[in-house]
């Protein structure tokens, strides 16, 4: 599987590059989002792994469960209030095919190169499978976050928020293109597994600093709000009222282009 996604990704480089996709490349989050950092900081970076039970039910091993994705990649469904209204896994977009697409609609427009490609899918499969967090989920948030341009600069709200995942103060937050494989591996560990300074998406799914209940989507505005509002996802609560709405269409196929989230009237 690795080989082959490679070799996809060597062949998207060559191809003719198309207009920017309307969402944006990065997502603001406030300064309190991944809780207490000393009380976190033991359990973030590499071996961090999604323990709750309900947070596992979100994670699916293969990589090869999943339907085509929408028909036409510029659908976009709106999904708002609580997590429940969400779509179930049964309608997401299988790993490869949603890699695929998003060579094709972002990481060929920001300018990765083949290899570079070759080397984000490799840190997802690699990620995914040591922290049981479902390759699809870090692959739309690293869409959503930086739409995969490995040399995406950082964000400031207040704290840093830096990399593929735009991840909490990373200690390295730079792109070394002389040392691709790990540096870019490095960017997904900080987003799913969090940084020695605050949480990432294992930290959410195991209920550390907010009670998401392990919920996917309860995750997802957590990790970009840092506060839930449990009844309504798409209270942005300082931050992208549209973000899980968003990440919910990448799952399903989205391929970032069209109107997006502003025709749900999101606040």
């Amino acid at each position: 599987m690795l080989t082959l996604s490679f070799f996809f990704a060597a062949l998207a480089c060559l191809a003719t590059a198309l207009p920017i996709e309307s969402a944006s490349a990065s997502e603001r989050r406030s300064t309190f989002r991944h809780g207490n950092p000393r009380t976190l900081f033991t359990r973030n970076g590499a071996g961090s792994v999604v323990t709750n039970p309900t947070g596992l039910s979100f994670y699916d091993p293969t990589f090869s469960d999943g339907t085509g994705g929408y028909s036409t990649p510029n659908t976009y469904n709106c999904y708002s209030g609580p997590a429940a209204n969400f779509p179930p896994m049964s309608t997401w977009m299988n790993f490869d095919d949603m890699f695929n697409r998003n060579q094709q609609y972002s990481l060929v427009v920001v300018g990765d190169s083949g290899p570079e490609q070759g080397a984000i899918y490799n840190a997802i499969v690699s990620v995914s499978q040591q922290a049981k967090v479902d390759a699809r989920v870090i692959l739309a948030v690293i869409i959503q976050e930086s739409t995969g341009n490995v040399r995406v600069g950082c964000t400031n709200n207040g704290v840093e928020n830096c990399g593929l995942m735009q991840s909490y103060n990373p200690p390295d937050p730079t792109y070394d293109p002389n040392n691709m494989q790990a540096s870019i591996t490095q960017m997904v560990v900080d987003g799913t597994q969090g940084t020695p300074a605050g949480s990432g998406l294992v930290q959410l799914f195991n209920n550390a600093g907010l009670q998401t209940g392990g919920n996917l989507w309860n995750v997802l505005r957590g990790y970009n709000s840092g506060s839930i509002d449990f009844n309504n996802l798409s209270d942005p609560e300082g931050a992208t009222a549209s973000y899980v709405s968003d990440v919910a269409n990448r799952l399903l196929g989205w391929n970032g282009y069209g109107n997006g989230g502003t025709v749900c009237g999101f606040a």
